[in-house]
């Protein structure tokens, strides 16, 4: 009986090993072969993607549209390197993270309406100086002039390797430091293509992922993917809406009783304590500066942080904010760089209603960056 009872559990314990082997199979076939943000290579893909990126977006940009979807297909960093092509059509090219991608000369209230006629956001989730030289490397001076090239410093923005997504252009980054005649200075890329693989393979069963890959694999978001001239409040609410300029539309008006999460991952996002700023980043702004200047103008952008941030006098990033701020506006007075924006909002007079959460303001706020700015030209 104890035999039957031994061979019994060891029948079971395989079946559940094999069981949770094919569940894991077919996730990771699932994942790769949809792989919604396009992380994965094309050669080791049976299911090929149809949707065509490059082809889209020329047509939202002639257009003069919005891009209308609620799962995107494109990974983010191949989007915006192809929209950063563009940059001869517009007065300012903007970088950052995703705390300025509402910011537009074509959406009302209007950011930058002194300095900005016309504007080209680059900006994208975790956005680091990496990405800012990779895209960079797509705008040639010599073809380009009379343009402001503003650069949002982020209170991480000074330090390289905060995020690992830039790698996905890092032929571009690359490409772009010799250019500015500089050799690499952070973290050698193998290392970085090492972890970025350790990711990949971690994502492999990610269970999202694989909602979205599904959504995709079942043709749900083709229908719901589409370019047009207007959108409506209730499109904005339900869906995710590109501008023609590179801007993302949100809705304006925000609860007013929401709660705002303060946890500090959220709040101390990339920020590393006593690691404020390299000042091997500060003379790379400075070979930058020269590359595109006296055609054309570098400028620097703060955003501000929720004023409840602000309270948590003890949290590492409201002593980065402080530190990086200083250091900025000193630097920029030194090398002639404007600089706009504040990472406090009372500088700008922005109260607690016109934030999204703790690190993202709305255009409400926005829109006063200009008020508290130094020029140093």
């Amino acid at each position: 009986m104890t035999k039957k009872k031994t061979q019994f559990s060891k029948i079971y314990f395989y079946i559940i090993i094999c069981f949770n082997l094919i569940i894991l199979s077919f996730i990771s076939f699932i994942n790769i072969n949809i792989d919604p943000e396009k992380i994965y290579p094309e050669k080791i893909k049976i299911y090929k993607n149809d949707f065509k990126l490059e082809e889209n977006i020329k047509k939202l940009i002639s257009s003069k549209g919005k891009m209308v979807y609620q799962e995107k297909y494109w990974n983010e960093r191949e989007f915006y390197n192809i929209f950063s092509k563009n940059a001869h059509t517009a007065e300012c090219i903007i970088f950052g993270s995703s705390a300025i991608v509402t910011i537009s000369a074509n959406q009302t209230p209007q950011v930058l309406k002194k300095s900005c006629k016309t504007t080209l956001n680059l900006g994208l989730s975790g956005g680091t100086i990496e990405d800012y030289l990779a895209f960079s490397n797509n705008i040639d001076p010599k073809k380009i002039s009379n343009k402001k090239i503003i650069m949002t410093i982020h209170p991480f923005t000074l330090n390289f390797n905060r995020d690992h997504r830039w790698i996905v252009n890092s032929k571009n980054f690359d490409v772009f430091l010799e250019k500015l005649r500089l050799n690499k200075s952070h973290k050698d890329n193998n290392d970085l293509k090492n972890e970025n693989l350790s990711r990949l393979v971690k994502n492999v069963t990610n269970l999202e992922y694989l909602k979205t890959s599904i959504k995709i694999l079942l043709h749900s978001n083709k229908k719901k993917f589409r370019i047009q001239d207007k959108v409506t409040e209730d499109e904005i609410k339900k869906n995710n809406v590109i501008m023609f300029d590179g801007s993302r539309k949100k809705i304006l008006d925000i609860p007013k009783n929401r709660d705002i999460d303060l946890s500090p991952s959220l709040i101390n996002y990339k920020i590393l304590k006593d690691r404020w700023y390299d000042e091997s980043i500060l003379k790379l702004i400075l070979n930058y500066k020269k590359y595109y200047e006296p055609q054309n103008e570098i400028v620097f952008l703060l955003t501000p942080y929720h004023p409840e941030v602000w309270k948590l006098k003890n949290e590492p990033i409201v002593e980065a904010m402080i530190i990086v701020e200083k250091k900025i506006n000193e630097f920029a007075k030194n090398n002639n760089i404007n600089v706009i924006g504040s990472y406090n909002p009372s500088n700008l007079n922005c109260n607690k209603h016109e934030f999204y959460d703790a690190i993202h303001a709305s255009n409400k706020c926005l829109k006063k960056l200009e008020t508290f700015s130094f020029f140093n030209k």
